[in-house]
């Protein structure tokens, strides 16, 4: 996602709105992270020693589950919104963590650091690039992960057809006014109705379908590519390096 004058991830109200409201916008969201955090600890039993990249890192939630469980691994962290890199400074510190304010655009452009990581994990950052770019980033990605890496993506997704993508809105509308109705917030039951309208309008997003991405990752030699949890336009998926 380029930067530009607007750029709201820099922006501190909106960084704070999406910090408090996303367990409420983001269908599933601690389910998904649970998910995430078991195919890691599967596939790394030890969780240990490992060089971790975290892509898109916001305020560091992700890598903060992983760094509480077990912090004796080496944490990369990058984002485009210097804002959501001080909240994971103020989140993670700096122990055996390293950040770095860049574009996944110019990311994509720098020399790549052959079989660096263990580990490449993002949430919620992905589906701001168009398919060209996102092929240009897993290629970088595969690249940089070691032979028995892992590499895990937490993001939405495109519906395969406009009947889907209705049903799968309705989904998320549901569901959110589901949580607010569980977490006591009866008031506010109808307030993010028009979500899903609004995301899809919104032209930073560039949501691609699931199963074009999961090619493009057999494309450049992952294995064992699959998508592990759905619910929704909200999907876990990715693979190996063997």
């Amino acid at each position: 996602m380029k930067k530009d004058a607007t750029f709201k991830w820099d922006n501190k109200e909106f960084v704070d709105f999406y910090r408090n409201s996303a367990n409420i916008i983001m269908l599933e969201r601690q389910r998904l992270i649970r998910v995430l955090l078991e195919i890691v600890t599967f596939h790394f039993p030890n969780l240990s020693g490992l060089n971790i990249l975290d892509l898109g890192c916001g305020d560091g939630v992700i890598t903060k589950y992983i760094y509480d469980k077990s912090p004796d691994n080496n944490f990369y962290l990058i984002d485009a919104s210097e804002e959501m890199l001080t909240k994971a400074k103020e989140n993670l510190g700096n122990d055996n963590i390293f950040y770095r304010h860049i574009t996944f655009e110019d990311y994509c452009e720098i020399q790549s650091e052959d079989c660096k990581y263990d580990l490449v994990i993002s949430a919620n950052a992905i589906h701001h690039l168009d398919l060209i770019q996102k092929a240009a980033l897993f290629s970088k990605i595969y690249k940089e992960l070691k032979f028995g890496g892992l590499f895990l993506n937490i993001d939405p997704v495109h519906p395969s057809s406009a009947y889907s993508e209705n049903i799968q809105f309705e989904i998320w509308r549901n569901w959110m006014n589901e949580t607010l109705e569980n977490n006591g917030h009866h008031e506010d039951i109808g307030k993010y109705d028009n979500l899903p309208s609004v995301y899809k309008n919104n032209l930073e997003n560039k949501p691609s379908n699931l199963w074009d991405q999961m090619q493009l990752l057999n494309n450049y030699g992952f294995r064992d590519v699959d998508c592990f949890y759905k619910y929704s336009i909200f999907a876990i998926f990715g693979g190996t390096k063997n």
